[in-house]
């Protein structure tokens, strides 16, 4: 027995079956045959091979001087139960050929004929600081997400008591655990494929075989899974850099699958009007064309004194001083960095500041920027200073009960103002396909970088280009 899969063929609006193949004549469908064709169970199509005259029968053509037998289904009474599929599974046995919509054209028919709100799964969610982008949307309902850590879980499910939270790492959860979704969101982590903190000379190894760096094959699975009509992933630049595979097996395993696949960088202080400069790289997949998001182009034009404290004489002293030494410490070992010709340093803003340099979760820690000027020395930025700066403020609260868990928090997190700006692009883009059945116009300024720029000028791959049949694609 022999399965295979292929596309499902189109002609003039109507399902087309079109399997060419020598193996047809192993199998005892040989040139003139006719055919018995006969639906059953579970929308699936039987081809027999039969003795008497019927209305289908198997023909050829010459291939190296040989008959080539084919296959042709082209009625629309014959395919009424196919339309709307994208992919069919053929099953071959001697004499005996079924014909059924694979699993994975149910879940895109499914998807695509589904109303809005689109049920929604956010994978690695950490501390809820996108999770708002997607809950804000009408168009989306988050129905589940993942998370591993005790700590961001905590405060996840504080923030959104009625989502399912899984709280296990993505490798060892089924996809068949989780409901049905129209739409996934991952933003992996990015320790694996981030520039700070990384030994240089190449000590670190390659970024794939990190503890967390091949956890983009798992969210891979997932979504040939479920086959989401749209897919996006948010990293680090790194992620998508020239020296890693990271990004170009994920492109092309989803264009493979049938996604059109477009990925650009997030630059929030030149483009985004954020005063906050953390870069981030996005990809997004889509089943009906290339999503491409629509950019403000607008650079920050205030300063930090907006989001910050109005200055606090008082208070400013008292939280400097808790930090002198810490501070003091770390002058010394940079002065001695200096010293040897090392670029070391942390960075100090003001409430004139014009760019305020990127918030790492290990910010707590005092060993690295960026340290607000005020009376008495320098002083850390406050919980509320960094969830403006980031543009995340918790319904909950949950973040100020601990100074250290905030940080890791909205460190690790992304700026939540650009990325719901983002999901009610691709909101949008999916509401005017679903509705109308057209793409819509791109735009016309593409300041970010099109995902052919990360390789040759390919066309989406489509599912089933070939089987073990050595079926061809349906249309002639």
């Amino acid at each position: 027995m022999l399965t295979g899969f292929q596309k499902l063929g189109w002609n003039r609006s109507c399902p087309r079956i079109w399997i060419e193949s020598t193996r047809l004549q192993q199998l005892g469908f040989e040139a003139g045959t006719f055919l018995d064709v006969q639906f059953k169970a579970n929308d699936t199509l039987h081809l027999v091979p039969v003795g008497h005259q019927t209305r289908n029968r198997v023909s050829h053509r010459l291939m190296s001087g040989l008959h080539c037998p084919i296959i042709d289904l082209n009625s629309r009474r014959l395919l009424c139960e196919f339309q709307g599929h994208t992919e069919i599974k053929l099953v071959a046995s001697y004499k005996m050929l079924q014909v059924s919509p694979s699993v994975r054209s149910f879940h895109i028919r499914r998807h695509r004929e589904q109303n809005l709100p689109l049920q929604a799964i956010e994978y690695v969610a950490g501390g809820a600081t996108l999770t708002s982008a997607i809950t804000d949307d009408p168009r989306f309902k988050l129905v589940a997400a993942v998370e591993i850590s005790p700590k961001f879980a905590s405060h996840f499910a504080l923030e959104h008591p009625g989502v399912p939270l899984y709280q296990c790492d993505i490798r060892d959860l089924d996809p068949g655990d989780l409901p049905p979704a129209a739409f996934m969101f991952a933003s992996l982590p990015c320790t694996c494929f981030s520039t700070a903190g990384t030994a240089k000379k190449r000590l670190c190894g390659a970024n794939e075989l990190g503890d967390t760096g091949d956890l983009f094959l798992s969210f891979a699975h997932h979504v040939a899974s479920q086959m989401p009509l749209a897919v996006m992933v948010e990293n680090v630049p790194g992620f998508f850099g020239d020296s890693t595979i990271a990004d170009r097996v994920l492109m092309a395993h989803l264009e493979r699958l049938g996604y059109h696949v477009h990925y650009f960088q997030v630059n929030p202080w030149d483009e985004w009007a954020e005063p906050q400069d953390r870069k981030r790289g996005v990809m997004v997949a889509t089943l009906f064309s290339r999503f491409y998001p629509t950019i403000p182009a607008t650079p920050f034009l205030g300063t930090a004194g907006d989001y910050l404290d109005a200055p606090d004489p008082e208070r400013d002293r008292e939280e400097a001083e808790l930090i002198k030494n810490h501070i003091a410490g770390r002058d010394r070992h940079m002065t001695r960095h200096r010293a040897a010709g090392n670029r070391f340093g942390f960075s100090v803003i003001t409430h004139q500041s014009r760019r305020v340099p990127t918030i790492l979760r290990s910010y707590w820690k005092v060993n690295i920027g960026p340290f607000v000027e005020c009376e008495g020395g320098v002083r850390l930025l406050r919980i509320p200073e960094i969830e403006r700066l980031m543009g995340f403020v918790p319904k909950k609260e949950f973040t100020s009960r601990s100074y250290s868990t905030a940080v890791e928090i909205l460190g690790q997190g992304v700026q939540t103002r650009v990325f719901r700006q983002l999901v009610s692009q691709l909101g949008d883009f999916l509401e005017h396909m679903l509705k109308t059945g057209k793409v819509p116009a791109p735009p016309q300024h593409r300041l970010l970088v099109d995902s052919q720029t990360r390789g040759p000028n390919r066309t989406v791959a489509r599912p089933g280009t070939g089987s073990v049949l050595e079926a061809r694609p349906g249309t002639k």
